[in-house]
C-alpha cells in the first residue's frame, strides 16, 4: 500500500502547482458552496482525484486502517486548511506532505467538499465511556461542540476511529514534532494519560 502510495507521490509531483494563502483558498472554497452547479462539479472532480486518497482513507472515506483518520462528513475548511499546514511542513507526514505540495489549489479544494459530502461510518450505537464524558465537556466541547462536529476550521471529532484517536492525543500529550505547533499540545498538558483512553473511547462512538 505504502510502495503505492510513494509512487503516485513521483507521478503528482511532476504536476505543476500554484500557491496560495489559507485565506484565499478559503474564500474561493466558499464562493464554490454558494452555488449549487459548481458545488456539485467540484465534488465530482474530487471524487475522481480522491482515488489515491482510497488506498489508507478508505474509498468513502472511512479509513481501511485503525490508525488513520477518516475523512468523510469532516469539515471542509479544516480538510483545506490541513493540505496547507502539511504543505508548508507545520505538520509532519512524508506521505501527505509530498501530495499536498503537488495538488494545486482548485483540488485541494475539491477534495475537501468531496469528503466532506460523505457519510461517516461511527461506532455509534452504544455508549461510550461517562468518565470520557465527563473529560470532553471538562476539555474539547469549547472547540468541538456538544456532539463533537467542530465548526469550520475546527475538525470534526465524532465518529473517528478509536485507536488513530489514543494515538494523536497521545503525540499531543507528549509534544511530538509532526503536531508540535497545533493549541492541542498545551490542552493535552491538563489531561491525564489514564484519561486519553475513555475519552477517545467517548468521541469514537459519537455519531
Amino acid at each position: 500500500m505504502w510502495i503505492r502510495c510513494l509512487l503516485a507521490v513521483v507521478c503528482f509531483s511532476c504536476v505543476p502547482t500554484q500557491a496560495s494563502s489559507v485565506e484565499e483558498s478559503v474564500a474561493a472554497l466558499l464562493k464554490i458552496k454558494s452555488q449549487p452547479e459548481q458545488l456539485k462539479a467540484a465534488i465530482a472532480k474530487g471524487q475522481e482525484r480522491a482515488m489515491l486518497c482510497g488506498y489508507c482513507h478508505g474509498k468513502d472515506g472511512n479509513s481501511v486502517k485503525d490508525n488513520i483518520p477518516n475523512l468523510a462528513e469532516q469539515n471542509e475548511e479544516y480538510l483545506l486548511k490541513q493540505f496547507h499546514v502539511f504543505a508548508n511542513g507545520e505538520r509532519k507526514s512524508y506521505v501527505m506532505e509530498q501530495l499536498s505540495k503537488a495538488l494545486s489549489d482548485e483540488e485541494r479544494i475539491n477534495l475537501s467538499l468531496y469528503f466532506s459530502s460523505l457519510k461517516v461510518k461511527s461506532d455509534a450505537g452504544e455508549s461510550g465511556s461517562l468518565q470520557g464524558q465527563e473529560k470532553y465537556q471538562s476539555f474539547c466541547f469549547a472547540c468541538h461542540g456538544d456532539e463533537g462536529m467542530g465548526n469550520k476550521d475546527m475538525p470534526r471529532l465524532a465518529g473517528q476511529k478509536k485507536t488513530f484517536l489514543i494515538n494523536t492525543l497521545n503525540g499531543f500529550k507528549q509534544g511530538k514534532s509532526t503536531r508540535a505547533n497545533s493549541p492541542m499540545v498545551k490542552i493535552m498538558r491538563a489531561v491525564k494519560v489514564k484519561d486519553i483512553e475513555p475519552l477517545a473511547d467517548y468521541i469514537s462512538k459519537l455519531p
